[in-house]
């Protein structure tokens, strides 16, 4: 009988928790009071998934290797439900929408229990075996399915990232600020998923080559899962949705027009050629008259929808005129403006006692730490900086 090492244990009772935890913040997530459901719904499954893939040395140790084909193909789940995940962030994932994305994870659970009921045949005495066998690792059909997970997941990968992308450029279309719209943890997400695929790559040669460490170097594998399961599910109760940053707006207006301005504002289309400045010439002459002179920027949560009212104007015309007339989004326009006007407010010598916050708020800022990394991004400095430069003294908030 095999005996587990010190080693071993330690990886066991680290792979339990991380499973048990991801188990339970699974729960946790999609049953928190303030949990968006129809989000958070795929994030859950995902932490399941990749939780139930973590159980695999478990049981082995319980049941035997090949008693294992259900946990097996899981990895097949990970990328999809991954990418519904953050698909679900602009659009209701329906299951008819994820059942093609599930389709591998069915082919290679029938494969993977031919293959392994194949291997039984052929080595019998291996039937009752706690440790995987050299040879099935080695065999050719097990290795394609074992080298399709992590080319699959590569793919999921990259869509997930062209997903987050388009989210965040939509995002910019529609609001003059995100601080509430935290995309980094979301960015996490994908580069810990990406992290996992690449560690597995590392480790599974080192199981061929060393067949008589596979237990430690699976054990390894999985427990570097743990910490980013707990971030994965703690980060996901902890950020709020589309549709509840933005309560006074259905989430069935919203998607669509999302997914409006996503078609008429395709990075395809503008690069197609330089605009027609007489197209859009009226569009563009209203909002800067509004922005000039009616001061819009200075409402702090103003959106393109609001705007394209104040316009009588569907929104999605109104993001095309900004983008093809003004080589801008909505963003960057009311962030511009706002940005500017902070500009003027601080050279001032009137508001020389002002507080950077104050000016923050004047301009159109609805936080100081908004109005930093904003002001930064357009200028290279720090409103603090900014003033310094130019001889003012601030008064500090």
């Amino acid at each position: 009988m095999y005996i587990l090492s010190v080693s071993e244990r330690i990886f066991f009772l680290i792979c339990g928790s991380g499973i048990l935890q991801g188990l339970l913040l699974a729960f946790l997530l999609y049953f928190h009071p303030k949990s968006d459901k129809s989000v958070n719904l795929m994030l859950a499954l995902y932490i399941c998934a990749t939780s139930a893939v973590m159980s695999l040395p478990l049981l082995i140790r319980l049941v035997g290797w090949q008693n294992n084909y259900l946990i097996q193909p899981l990895p097949f789940l990970s990328g999809p439900l991954l990418y519904l995940y953050l698909r679900s962030f602009k659009e209701k994932i329906t299951w008819r929408k994820a059942l093609p994305h599930f389709l591998p994870y069915f082919i290679f659970f029938f494969f993977g229990y031919w293959n392994v009921a194949a291997f039984s045949k052929e080595y019998p005495e291996t039937l009752q075996a706690l440790q995987v066998p050299p040879q099935l690792l080695r065999k050719p059909s097990t290795l394609l399915i074992i080298y399709a997970k992590p080319v699959q997941m590569i793919i999921y990968y990259f869509l997930s990232r062209r997903t987050l992308s388009t989210y965040q450029r939509s995002i910019r279309q529609l609001f003059s600020d995100t601080s509430r719209i935290d995309l980094r943890w979301a960015r996490f997400l994908i580069n810990g998923f990406l992290l996992l695929i690449v560690s597995f790559l590392s480790i599974f040669p080192l199981m061929l080559l060393y067949p008589e460490y596979f237990n430690m170097l699976l054990l390894i594998n999985m427990a570097l899962a743990t910490p980013y399961i707990y971030m994965a599910a703690y980060k996901g109760i902890m950020q709020p949705s589309l549709w509840q940053v933005q309560p006074a707006i259905s989430k069935e207006a919203l998607e669509e027009e999302l997914n409006q301005v996503e078609a008429f504002t395709d990075p395809k289309q503008l690069k197609a050629g330089p605009p027609d400045p007489r197209r859009f010439e009226k569009i563009v002459h209203d909002i800067t008259h509004l922005m000039e002179k009616d001061r819009l920027y200075q409402e702090s949560e103003l959106t393109l929808q609001e705007l394209a009212d104040k316009l009588g104007l569907p929104a999605y015309q109104v993001s095309l005129a900004l983008n093809e007339g003004m080589r801008k989004n909505f963003y960057d326009l009311v962030n511009g403006y706002r940005v500017a006007e902070a500009k003027r407010l601080l050279l001032d010598p009137k508001n020389a006692s002002f507080t950077i916050l104050s000016v923050g708020y004047e301009a159109g800022f609805n936080s100081k730490s908004t109005f930093h990394t904003v002001f930064k991004k357009f200028t290279g400095a720090t409103p603090t900086e900014y003033r310094n430069k130019h001889q003012l003294h601030p008064v500090e908030a």
